[in-house]
């Protein structure tokens, strides 16, 4: 394909960026992806710690138009790469991406009406520029008071391979969210001991890797050339996410109960009260899904402490209490931080920051022509919002097609926007965000009524 000829860049090669390309073309829009690295799967190719997997059910979070059927009802990292490896050469999508293409700064030309994108290697110029370059950037290290005094290794997970092993190595993981939750057990297996130290407990849920009987009755249906119950579960597995997230925030005292019910059975009531009794209630932040973390905890292959990191030694981790923990590797599973744009844009002459731009419908930004940013549920499978959003910017670009339009965008105006979910990362980044509205944050009610197309609410040129 000549780049000269698209009509739509795409930016990454993640799940967004594949997501995006096979819907443009299944509706004869031509495209390029311009990809950074030089492999297909955005953040889970870059994700390869111990552990690292996908928290959603697996067959709600694939796309649509290729459910992934397994056994299993999570996946790990290296899985969801060959998944989408899998998906990338199925359709076609392959040969349309540009490897080893890092975007740099994209110019719309208010004349021609295009997006002039400069990347590593060389010049794209398209109508349309629909960005999946994720939102993850490089790794957030809390600074800790004589760190420079450990004579053993400090590192975070994001630099953390599953190959290394740690057969004689004290090892401390610091966290308590999803990453650490997930490292843990899998990390405990490749070590001499590990602690899991957290500030401060968040809400956990043990479940089993191994799909339900439903899930695999409606796999063996979808393998018989029978694909609506595959489609019906998918939906119902959405509707009781957003059940319990909607549940969870208006009936706290129930969702804590329920919390320390599952755990009673587990842990003892002290380890409970201490370690697994957050100050928060329920869905503030996202709840980690734990495998194994119960049985390492029993069999003492994982000791849990609480408490605030006052300071390095030579050879220990000293807690604000004074407890003294022997180490020789600290890992760090602290969390990413938030960058939604990685590359210069401007409107003409004048850069623009996604900071505080109203965002609607999780699609377009106000001000900003020709651009999509499709973006999922902070709450549940990042695709149940993402393809929805994706083709309604199709829709979008086939109506300018018809009509012989070439410019859209919606208007620049404030909205009031409180985040669903108030993790760490937002909260460090909150003042960086554009602000979604026009949808109910609700994937299951979203994708029946938001995402339909009025040309009403854009303005054309």
């Amino acid at each position: 394909m000549n780049d000269a000829n698209v009509q739509v860049l795409v930016i990454g090669a993640g799940v967004t960026g594949i997501g995006a390309a096979y819907h443009l073309q299944a509706n004869g829009l031509a495209y390029r992806i311009l990809e950074a690295t030089g492999n297909v799967g955005g953040v889970w190719a870059r994700h390869r710690w111990h552990g690292a997997r996908c928290d959603s059910d697996f067959i709600k979070y694939s796309f649509s138009f290729k459910p992934h059927l397994s056994p299993q009802c999570l996946q790990r990292s290296d899985q969801i790469r060959r998944y989408l490896h899998e998906v990338a050469t199925e359709f076609g999508i392959l040969p349309r991406i540009r490897f080893r293409t890092r975007v740099e700064k994209a110019v719309f030309d208010e004349d021609r009406k295009e997006w002039i994108v400069q990347t590593s290697r060389g010049r794209f110029v398209a109508q349309f520029l629909v960005n999946g370059n994720g939102y993850w950037a490089e790794p957030h290290v809390p600074a800790f008071a004589q760190a420079d005094r450990f004579r053993g290794e400090i590192l975070h997970t994001a630099d953390l391979d599953r190959g290394r092993t740690f057969p004689n190595r004290n090892v401390v993981l610091v966290g308590s969210g999803s990453t650490a939750i997930c490292c843990a057990p899998e990390l405990a297996r490749v070590s001499k001991s590990l602690v899991l130290l957290q500030r401060s407990p968040s809400y956990i849920y043990e479940t089993t890797d191994r799909a339900d009987a439903l899930t695999l009755g409606c796999q063996a249906l979808y393998r018989l050339g029978i694909r609506f119950p595959v489609k019906l579960l998918r939906y119902y597995l959405q509707c009781k996410d957003d059940a319990i997230f909607v549940g969870f925030r208006k009936f706290p005292r129930v969702a804590r109960w329920i919390f320390r019910r599952h755990w009673l059975a587990r842990v003892e009531p002290e380890t409970l009260l201490r370690h697994f009794t957050p100050r928060y209630d329920p869905w503030q932040e996202r709840p980690s899904l734990a495998i194994g973390l119960g049985d390492a905890l029993r069999s003492g292959r994982i000791a849990i402490k609480t408490g605030e990191i006052s300071r390095f030694t030579e050879s220990s981790i000293v807690l604000a209490d004074g407890e003294e923990i022997p180490c020789n590797t600290c890992v760090l599973a602290t969390g990413l931080r938030l960058d939604l744009l990685k590359f210069d844009l401007y409107i003409g002459t004048a850069k623009r920051s996604l900071a505080g731009l109203n965002f609607y419908k999780r699609i377009m930004l106000g001000g900003v022509p020709n651009y999509f940013h499709p973006f999922g549920t902070v709450h549940s499978a990042w695709t149940q919002s993402l393809e929805p959003a994706i083709r309604l910017a199709i829709r979008i670009m086939t109506y300018m097609k018809k009509n012989g339009l070439r410019a859209v965008a919606i208007e620049r105006k404030d909205v009031n926007f409180t985040p669903a979910i108030m993790p760490g990362y937002m909260k460090r980044h909150l003042q960086e965000l554009p602000k979604p509205y026009g949808t109910f944050e609700l994937p299951a009610i979203d994708n029946l009524v938001s995402y339909r197309f009025d040309p009403r609410a854009y303005r054309f040129s």
